[in-house]
């Protein structure tokens, strides 16, 4: 099978229902089907072949899904970069998992070293009535990679699961099983594409036969919630972050989203009492949905279960199976907390190190996120904390290796060191800490970090200290640090 096979499925059994909307834009299945023949035909005039790797640095638009489909149906492998990324960020990703070409915008600058089509070009002068790409015509991956889900070594250079377009379909199986999703749902894209959580419901809806509505970010507060109204959605995923910056704008005894079937929020914990202010405030029908970039769905919490079991991530999602284990990898007993694992057919096998080389998952296809959690006597899962350092800043992963590394290259940094704070707003912030030889200041620290990192991963704020906590073993004591922001 092929990913796109799906939806070119649809094309011709439900040509006319709407697949897409953005603003004034409306596309049908059948035109929904064209668009991705036509751009796969151009990545094939680009000379790409099954196997390669395609960057897509894309804005959040419709094409970007369009380009998702063609390069699954001529059998590329999709490396997605965060078109917010600096030039040396996507240089980077690009240098590391030796894409082919890069899809980029016209307005971003090149990428050195490799192919760049800009966007328009591979659409031509657009399009034809009927292109005559057939579901049984495109080329058959199975088990062919179908992306790169990246994340972050430990020297701060990335790495990533490689996701084939078989174990693709089996985390669309779990999001329609575990949520209950529907072909005649209509679904309201408000948060990122790049991101995992928003990118993979809405390829899951489209493979489904459903309506995507995509309204891309930034919205502030009230434009959000206008958004997710006007849109005539019945389902939409939140991540915390945004779902507390809707609250003070609610009118008590009045729910801010009334249409909405189901609001799938997930990304960062929400504690109980929080998930019942929501309900009574935003929708009664929340679910919390936990899951990985690697492995898909882990667990969920549906809306119905908040009310005893809210400070849980519920139970194991559909074809999921979720153990809590000790060092040893040996499972514990119910209520003690270890090491979570997971592993389904939806769950990744085949891994890229940091140094580009293929490494197999060992035990069994276990995955282990880095979560530490126990699982009570009723198999209600609950998270206590991250195994290693990562931190989820608004429901999006920032490494601190690479926040580090940036700021240890200024030529003024001896050391640097870089934690999670907790936010209230955010969930988690990020604080670094750094030593110098030298007199800096604070703005030119931050001048640096935005000129080479993503808005997210810059510091909300740098400290500068005259000596650098060590422990007996004279690595950079990290709890210290954590202390001293509990004490500010």
């Amino acid at each position: 099978m092929n990913v796109a096979s799906l939806v070119l499925r649809h094309a011709q059994g439900q040509p006319d229902k709407i697949a897409l909307v953005q603003g004034d834009l409306r596309l049908t299945y059948r035109e929904f089907g064209n668009r991705i023949a036509v751009a796969a035909a151009g990545l094939q005039r680009a000379a790409v072949r099954p196997g390669d790797r395609v960057g897509l640095c894309l804005g959040d638009h419709i094409e970007h899904l369009v380009l998702y489909f063609a390069v699954a149906a001529v059998g590329g492998t999709v490396l997605p970069m965060d078109h917010r990324w600096t030039t040396n960020e996507k240089q980077q990703v690009v240098n590391a998992f030796n894409a082919r070409l890069v899809v980029r915008e016209a307005h971003e600058d090149a990428i050195a070293g490799i192919a760049n089509i800009v966007l328009p070009a591979l659409f031509g002068d657009f399009l034809p009535a009927s292109v005559g790409l057939q579901p049984d015509d495109i080329y058959n991956a199975d088990d062919v990679p179908f992306s790169v889900a990246l994340s972050s070594g430990t020297t701060g250079r990335p790495k990533g699961a490689l996701v084939s377009h078989r174990q693709m379909y089996e985390r669309f199986v779990n999001q329609w099983t575990t949520l209950g999703l529907k072909a005649d749902d209509r679904f309201v894209s408000v948060t990122p594409l790049y991101f995992g959580a928003a990118r993979s419901l809405c390829m899951g809806f489209l493979s489904l036969g459903a309506t995507v509505i995509v309204d891309p970010p930034p919205h502030k507060p009230p434009q959000l919630a206008e958004a997710i109204r006007a849109s005539g959605a019945n389902v939409c995923f939140l991540v915390p972050t945004l779902m507390h910056r809707l609250l003070p704008l609610a009118q008590e005894g009045d729910l801010m989203f009334p249409a909405l079937d189901l609001l799938v929020f997930g990304g960062s914990i929400v504690h109980g009492d929080e998930a019942l202010e929501m309900q009574r405030k935003l929708t009664p029908n929340l679910a919390s949905y936990y899951a990985t970039s690697e492995g898909g769905g882990i667990s969920v919490l549906h809306a119905d279960e908040i009310d005893a079991h809210g400070d849980t991530v519920g139970k194991p999602a559909a074809k999921v199976t979720v153990e809590v284990v000790d060092a040893s990898d040996k499972p514990v007993t119910r209520g003690t907390t270890g090491r979570l694992r997971y592993r389904g057919p939806g769950v990744a096998t085949t891994f890229l190190t940091e140094f580009g080389e293929l490494d197999e998952a060992a035990g069994e296809g276990w995955f282990y996120p880095g979560d530490l959690a126990c699982i009570d006597a009723d198999g209600y899962i609950s998270l206590r904390g991250r195994e290693k350092e990562m931190i989820i800043r608004g429901g999006v992963n920032v490494y601190p290796a690479e926040i580090e590394t940036t700021l240890r290259e200024h030529p003024g940094v001896t050391e640097a060191a870089v934690v999670g704070w907790p936010s209230a707003a955010m969930g988690e912030d990020v604080a670094a800490f750094v030593t110098s030889e030298q007199t800096l200041t604070h703005d030119e620290l931050f001048y640096w970090c935005k000129q080479k990192l993503a808005p997210y991963k810059v510091p909300k704020q740098i400290f500068i200290l005259g000596e650098m906590p060590k422990t007996n073993f004279g690595k950079i004591d990290k709890r210290d640090l954590i202390n001293r922001l509990t004490r500010l």
